[in-house]
């Protein structure tokens, strides 16, 4: 199949990716036996003045991160030349949604921290969720990114930010525990249980009368009997069994492991014999 007709396939998948787009795009992938052969073609559509074609050179790479590290260098090599003030939103989002399926390697971390103050919203949301697990503690710079996402007027992006640096347990200063205390009256319900999460983990006193508020609440949502699983507190154990007499249910399925836990880890530990 010669790149054209490679270009006419994809492009009658429609104008904005989706799953189907990135099937074709898998599809295409496995086609071309020689890696060489794939980093080629992604620099060809790279240099073409269509800026539907420069995306597709970002998703040539992105179906692929998970199973490889070859196209790695490449990809950072082309995302570092996009000049982000005038690179058009397609290529902008394309790139940082490849740079973003890198999850485990630490290489992407600052070329994906270059499009954290984008314009559009689904571009620093590629940023917010695709900071790499491998990078615990995060460094000063990916800390100050993920603060200011955690204030972003989308919900979306300060869902992720809020869990990705709620996961990172060592990084724990003041500054940090108050933007998460901030974020607890989010009207985001996801990200105000990240946060509260996070507290948890943290075990910052300002999260009890919290979870007693929420785990009074019988929909209470999932991430509330995470973060009581997380923190342990036996004054939290009547709420939990509470929870547990009314059937309380997650997804469908009364009585989830995660209540199980959340009791187990609240319950006194037995008095020492006499």
């Amino acid at each position: 199949m010669t790149s054209s007709s490679r270009l006419a396939a994809l492009f009658d998948r429609g104008e904005t990716p989706s799953p189907e787009h990135f099937d074709v795009m898998d599809r295409l992938f496995e086609s071309i036996s020689e890696p060489e052969e794939v980093v080629a073609l992604a620099l060809a559509w790279w240099a073409d003045p269509d800026e539907k074609v420069r995306a597709l050179g970002f998703d040539l790479l992105a179906v692929q991160a998970l199973d490889f590290r070859w196209h790695v260098p490449p990809l950072i090599e082309a995302a570092n030349a996009l000049p982000l003030d005038t690179t058009p939103e397609r290529v902008r989002g394309a790139a940082a949604h490849a740079l973003a399926t890198v999850c485990d390697d630490e290489r992407v971390l600052y070329p994906l921290l270059r499009f954290a103050a984008d314009p559009d919203a689904s571009v620093r949301r590629q940023v917010a969720r695709g900071i790499p697990v491998g990078v615990d503690p995060l460094p000063e710079d990916a800390v100050r990114v993920l603060l200011a996402l955690m204030r972003d007027p989308d919900a979306v992006v300060r869902d992720w930010a809020t869990m990705t640096l709620g996961g990172r347990t060592e990084n724990d200063t003041e500054e940090i525990r108050d933007a998460f205390a901030e974020r607890l009256n989010d009207p985001g319900e996801d990200t105000a249980g990240e946060a509260a999460a996070a507290l948890a983990i943290r075990r910052d006193p300002r999260i009890l009368p919290v979870l007693k508020r929420a785990l009074a609440t019988p929909d209470v949502g999932n991430l509330y009997v995470e973060a009581a699983a997380e923190l342990g507190d036996p004054g939290l154990l009547p709420l939990l069994e509470r929870l547990r007499a009314d059937g309380w249910q997650n997804d469908g399925e009364p009585r989830p492991q995660v209540l199980d836990q959340a009791l187990q880890a609240c319950t006194s530990p037995p008095a020492s014999p006499t």
